[in-house]
């Protein structure tokens, strides 16, 4: 893939995407994404290093995304090559390691062709050999990253079995199964890859503490996305496993019923999501009390994520009041 640079590495790589992309991947959705990056990093980072960490986060995003929709995308997953295309499009986060020293071997030579697998790829190995490979402290913290990715891989794999078979599971484990697809993890490690003060000590506790932090970002992406995926029948939905637990819809109704009827019996969600944010961002605080984090000021992270939320929450009342005018 020849690289036409943009403005930032996000938007160059955004344009060869958008050819093989979701419609409901726009622009803005990376951009936003971008902007909330510029906030969200670790304190040990060194400000020079904040807006190249937005820029390569917001590209790693996309590849989430592009690997989430061969997963749980219907339409997309049928006219792409069904099983092979949503594995080969798993196995390359599932080996990033051989990705990045340039080993990687596809593991379906029909997709040899595919523009989807191909674009996605290219843009992927060029993020991971050129760019995230050349931070300051990759080789030191570069298995934890590899790890981490993998986690990301195995939940988008959890979603696409859950689709395929068309199955629900309770929501606790959709929660603790999922929450690594919001790639918080990820985005905490490229931040110690750029952290020049980071105490090694600390590491364990710091990833249990971004592991929280995934959980609430995935349910508070959740409360946004869930009418898209009814429509889409993500059967992974950590609101329709939750709406069912609650038996305010029956399974059936997932099968049967649009949004627009159903959407009425699952407005108590959001409050019950709310809940559970707090719960966790609770959690998150008293385990900073009990378990010492030197190197970066842990209970700003958290707070930071509480901003996160106000301002997801607010930019979404702004959306449904024009919506109702």
């Amino acid at each position: 893939m020849k690289i036409i640079k943009r403005d930032t590495l996000w938007e160059t790589y955004y344009s060869y995407y958008r050819n093989v992309a979701s419609p409901f991947r726009k622009p803005i959705l990376f951009k936003w994404l971008y902007n909330n990056y510029i906030t969200l990093h670790l304190s040990c980072v060194g400000s020079c290093y904040i807006p190249k960490l937005a820029d390569l986060k917001t590209c790693l995003a996309l590849i989430d995304v592009a690997v989430d929709d061969s997963c749980d995308y219907t339409s997309l997953i049928k006219k792409s090559g069904g099983d092979e295309f949503s594995y080969e499009m798993l196995s390359m986060l599932y080996n990033t390691d051989k990705v990045a020293s340039g080993i990687y071997i596809s593991t379906c030579s029909n997709l040899s062709n595919n523009v989807y697998v191909e674009t996605t790829f290219d843009i992927f190995s060029d993020l991971i050999r050129t760019h995230i490979s050349s931070l300051p402290k990759y080789d030191y913290f570069k298995g934890e990253f590899f790890l981490a990715i993998r986690n990301v891989a195995e939940s988008m794999e959890f979603s696409y079995i859950l689709n395929k078979n068309k199955i629900v599971y309770p929501f606790s484990f959709v929660v603790q199964s999922k929450a690594a697809s919001t790639m918080v993890v990820v985005h905490s490690i490229l931040d110690l890859m750029c952290s020049e003060d980071f105490e090694a000590s600390d590491l364990g506790n710091a990833i249990v503490l971004f592991k929280m932090a995934d959980v609430v970002a995935m349910l508070d992406n959740a409360v946004y996305t869930w009418k898209r995926e009814i429509l889409e029948r993500d059967y992974s939905s950590p609101v329709i496993s939750l709406a069912l637990e609650k038996r305010l819809v029956k399974f059936s109704d997932f099968e049967t019923s649009s949004v627009e009827n159903i959407e009425e019996n699952l407005l108590p969600l959001s409050e019950m999501i709310a809940d559970e944010l707090n719960k966790i961002l609770l959690s998150m605080e008293e385990f900073v009390e009990n378990y010492e984090i030197k190197s970066f000021d842990a209970l700003r992270f958290i707070n930071n994520y509480k901003t996160y939320i106000f301002e997801n929450q607010r930019k979404n009342k702004q959306i449904k009041s024009i919506v109702d005018l």
